[in-house]
């Protein structure tokens, strides 16, 4: 008896284009190979139908009509991709995992050698190539050539080749943990780093930067070097008007904000954290007072100048929202992964929406601290609690199950929910509470 071939095919392939070859071809190859569907798949063309995307659940319907008319089709249920379990079987024989998303590498990981990921390319399937877990190595020359220490906080101008010659406003001054912030002509911002950022990678990390360039008006991105009397002394950038900082906003229970505008801010922060992702742009040092919010719910990502670009390190670290705690030495020599980035992305985002932190419990009330990083939210409802439930559980129990499952599933297991499948689900919770009621 010969051995079955499974492909599971996932709905981020299937939306792939001409997709369809793959699948002619897959079906000419053996008489052996049989198809593997998701039972969350069901999930996502409702989500695409009601965010108006009728071509994608057009789409998936038909891949799931065609392939289960065949009758080489089997379900399983993986809890929207989180959980490999039902594939085991599969896994005894042949098994191919056909997935564009990060994601389903990560969590299928327990299947180890017993399966094959795959992606595809646009022609053919092809190993999945995409990793977000790993550490490189960051720029950092044993010596600070070309730039000295120095004392930038009794300038009173500062010169931009891009700009020419700008004076300081002394009367308005911002401070932070690399330097200080100085308005100047023409709504921008001058921020002058203390005597010790002023080295050679920060200078050569924003020489990328400026040629780089950003599109993104919601980033605070460099816009020129700056210099005194030919030393670099820091960097130019737009000034931001009419905001106040998520940690401000927090301390003051987001008011003046609905409670909807709440998800309408998470899901404008992630928009731009995804922007950030797809130039390879990791934020590194992620907190509440360098996110700034506009009345209207737009955010804007400040101090781009920490971020982490090519080979050239986030050199801040705040404990409170990093996963890992990096010393000194590794702030200089390591860059930080992806998934990383998803510590302070989940942590941030349940703290807009709950108005707590994911570790707050009866015994840890502090929002921000060196207690535990026990995640004691349940994914069910108490049976025995109703209305007895304290507030902050019954604002849990307001998000979306899918939106519970991604918080669970990250800070209980460290699974993953990738930017992407985030804003789907936002974007469906958000459109679910603002369409007009039906009516008979």
């Amino acid at each position: 008896m010969s051995q079955k071939v499974y492909y599971y095919l996932d709905s981020s392939a299937l939306l792939e284009e001409n997709f369809y070859t793959v699948v002619e071809a897959l079906l000419g190859s053996t008489p052996d190979v049989c198809f593997v569907l998701d039972n969350d798949l069901e999930r996502e063309i409702g989500l695409y139908r009601a965010l108006g995307k009728a071509e994608e659940a057009l789409t998936l319907e038909s891949f799931a009509a065609l392939l289960l008319q065949l009758g080489n089709t089997v379900r399983v249920e993986t809890a929207g991709g989180f959980d490999a379990d039902a594939l085991v079987p599969l896994a005894k024989e042949k098994l191919f995992v056909v997935t564009q998303q990060q994601k389903l590498v990560d969590n299928y990981a327990s299947l180890g050698d017993t399966v094959s990921f795959v992606s595809f390319d646009g022609k053919e399937l092809v190993p999945f190539s995409g990793s977000t877990s790993i550490n490189g190595a960051a720029f950092c020359p044993e010596k600070d050539i070309y730039v000295n220490p120095f004392d930038g906080d009794k300038l009173s101008y500062v010169y931009s080749p891009r700009y020419g010659y700008l004076k300081l406003d002394k009367s308005k001054e911002y401070s932070g943990g690399e330097g200080v912030c100085y308005p100047t002509y023409n709504g921008m911002f001058c921020k002058l780093y203390y005597k010790k950022h002023i080295t050679y990678v920060n200078y050569k990390k924003l020489q990328a930067m400026v040629n780089m360039r950003c599109s993104n008006p919601y980033i605070s991105w460099p816009l020129d070097i700056l210099y005194y009397r030919n030393q670099f002394v820091g960097y130019l950038m737009q000034e931001l008007t009419d905001t106040r900082s998520l940690d401000e906003l927090r301390d003051d229970n987001f008011s003046g904000f609905r409670i909807l505008d709440r998800f309408i801010i998470v899901r404008n922060f992630l928009s731009v954290i995804e922007y950030l992702h797809g130039k390879g742009i990791l934020v590194g040092d992620m907190k509440l007072d360098n996110i700034l919010v506009k009345p209207n719910c737009d955010v804007h990502i400040i101090d781009a100048g920490s971020f982490q670009v090519e080979d050239y390190a986030c050199n801040v670290c705040h404990k409170e929202y990093t996963e890992r705690i990096y010393t000194g030495d590794d702030l200089k020599h390591i860059l930080r992964s992806v998934r990383e980035e998803y510590f302070p992305i989940n942590k941030i985002i349940f703290e807009i929406l709950m108005m707590k932190g994911p570790f707050y419990s009866r015994d840890n009330t502090e929002i921000d601290g060196d207690g535990s990083r026990e995640f004691s939210f349940p994914m069910e409802l108490p049976t025995d609690s109703g209305a007895e439930l304290p507030y902050h559980m019954k604002v849990w129990f307001a998000l979306s199950p899918a939106m519970r499952q991604y918080f669970h599933r990250y800070f209980t297991e460290g699974k993953v929910t990738y930017v992407t499948e985030w804003l789907r689900e936002l974007d469906h919770y958000i459109l679910s509470k603002t369409a007009p009621r039906q009516t008979n």
